[in-house]
């Protein structure tokens, strides 16, 4: 018996543009990701005094860097003063919000004028410090409730990759 084997090299794995192939479908991937998660945490974003447009979700952006090498990142960030205490919450017995950054929320929360609400802003930061708060946990809850999904877009680009390679 005779075995005869032929081995042909057809493909774009061959044509030298696998690593274009490559690096353009996980770009295109980590912008779909960090797209899709920069929804989601606006999503569980507490809407303060500021709303949509002027509080901490107006603040929270995603980024894609790396673009181009096999180091890409998707970055979903906040760029507020606050929303690390939003989302981590702040723990009883520690340190009182700084003096005069709870004004704002007074007024608008409670309808108080301004003298009123500097007033009341001691008794609100120390029963801040004193009890503290629970975090929101946006950031967090988004990528766990949603791993699966963020997967699955990458598993996409795999097979994607895998099939413009073989062509």
């Amino acid at each position: 018996m005779e075995l005869k084997v032929t081995v042909t090299q057809k493909g774009k794995i061959f044509e030298g543009v696998s690593q274009e192939i490559v690096r353009d479908n996980l770009a295109q991937a980590m912008y779909e990701a960090t797209q899709f998660l920069e929804r989601e945490v606006k999503k569980r974003t507490p809407q303060g005094v500021g709303g949509a447009k002027g509080g901490l979700m107006s603040t929270i952006q995603g980024e894609v860097i790396g673009k181009g090498t096999t180091a890409i990142k998707g970055i979903v960030a906040h760029q507020s003063e606050y929303g690390d205490v939003v989302e981590k919450g702040r723990t009883a017995g520690k340190a009182w919000p700084p003096e005069g950054s709870l004004i704002r929320w007074i007024e608008v929360k409670m309808g108080l004028s301004g003298d009123e609400s500097k007033r009341i802003e001691f008794l609100v930061r120390r029963k801040i410090g004193k009890k503290g708060f629970p975090g929101a946990h946006m950031f967090e809850r988004a990528l766990n409730e949603n791993w699966g999904r963020l997967q699955g877009i990458f598993d996409r680009c795999g097979f994607e990759i895998a099939r413009e390679l073989s062509e």
